[in-house]
């Protein structure tokens, strides 16, 4: 395990911290929970699991109870595509805890048919004048690999962006008596080296009339971490994004049959050489995300998303990337989603309104 540069002591006198974790019943989520665990002895950090699927989230708790039995784990029922689910999870939240120390907004949906884009893929090879450092970046980002679909959730929202962005910013909006204040809280936000600037459009955030909402809805999630630093700093409320990399989890299964993502693995490992991102497990993913619970938020750059590596030599690691934002954008971004979430509180529909 990585040093993270001091140890963890569990004061008895102390108040206990809280986790929430959105999109903690598997993958990175679930295993940045039994890490935090492991660096708080257990005992030191109490754990919310936020998840969809009630089956599946106890499932999770059991297997963090069985490696810490002394352990706090609770869950609660959200899905962030459903603005009401939303609201209703974040009371149940708000009366459960008195403040929340680390806000991980880790659920995600990535709607893929499966299979790769491989007409776009040699256009963009063979028109490139660097087809080698092209080819590398299509493998570190994905951009245009994949062949992406997208649909409506209950509310009228596209549900990409929903899930992955507008209803965890509903929920920080939500949980805001609970953050900062006294003692400071981080909101650490999933992004990905899949954030595309040119798939965002400011004037269609929901991504309504493009082809990635995946890296559209991405790239809002590192502008949206810019804008909430701007707004909450002095509420001693810091945000902030990470990339866990490329990782084998429900998302990558949804892509290729796991079956062939295992026949891939030595050529993945091998690319390590170049693209120090292929992290492969959600332990190695999971670095970033554990690594920025135990810095100083204060001191952390708000315009640097922070990624999870792993070398060559299976040596994990924690790099930053600035991102390419502007305050206009990240006025704007704000200003449309809040304008959605006041219209959701005041218990409005959306009528094909575009955003």
């Amino acid at each position: 395990m990585t040093n993270y540069g001091h140890k963890n002591v569990v004061d008895e006198s102390a108040r206990k911290l809280v986790a929430v974790i959105t999109g903690g019943n598997s993958g990175v989520g679930l295993t940045a929970a039994e890490r935090l665990l492991s660096l708080n002895n257990g005992e030191g950090i109490e754990i919310c699991l936020v998840c969809r699927n009630k089956q599946r989230a106890e499932v999770a708790r059991s297997s963090l109870l069985k490696s810490h039995p002394n352990a706090t784990v609770d869950i609660v029922l959200i899905d962030t595509s459903s603005i009401a689910s939303v609201i209703k999870g974040a009371k149940e939240l708000r009366i459960k805890y008195q403040h929340v120390d680390f806000l991980y907004l880790n659920a995600g949906a990535f709607l893929v048919r499966r299979g790769i884009n491989w007409s776009h893929m040699m256009k963009e090879i063979f028109d490139s004048d660097s087809p080698g450092q092209k080819i590398l970046h299509m493998f570190s980002t994905g951009e245009g690999l994949l062949l992406q679909r997208d649909s409506l959730t209950n509310e009228g929202l596209q549900q990409v962006f929903a899930t992955n962005l507008f209803g965890h910013y509903v929920l920080v909006r939500e949980l805001e008596p609970l953050l900062g204040k006294d003692s400071p809280s981080q909101v650490i936000w999933t992004s990905s080296r899949a954030s595309i600037k040119s798939s965002f459009n400011v004037n269609d955030i929901q991504h309504k009339n493009g082809q990635d909402p995946y890296g559209s809805s991405k790239f809002g999630i590192d502008v949206m971490s810019v804008a909430l630093n701007e707004r909450l700093n002095k509420q001693n409320i810091y945000s902030h994004t990470c990339c866990p990399g490329l990782v084998l989890t429900n998302l990558t299964s949804a892509i290729f049959p796991m079956w062939i993502w295992y026949i891939l693995l030595p050529f993945f490992l091998l690319m390590r050489i170049l693209i120090s991102n292929f992290n492969m497990t959600p332990y190695n993913g999971s670095e970033s995300l554990v690594w920025l619970s135990q810095q100083n938020p204060k001191k952390l750059d708000p315009m640097a998303r922070y990624e999870s590596n792993t070398s060559f030599l299976w040596k994990r690691y924690v790099s930053s990337r600035k991102l390419p934002v502007d305050k206009d954008t990240c006025d704007q971004l704000f200003k449309e989603c809040d304008s959605l979430y006041q219209m959701f509180k005041r218990g409005e529909t959306i009528d094909n309104i575009d955003k």
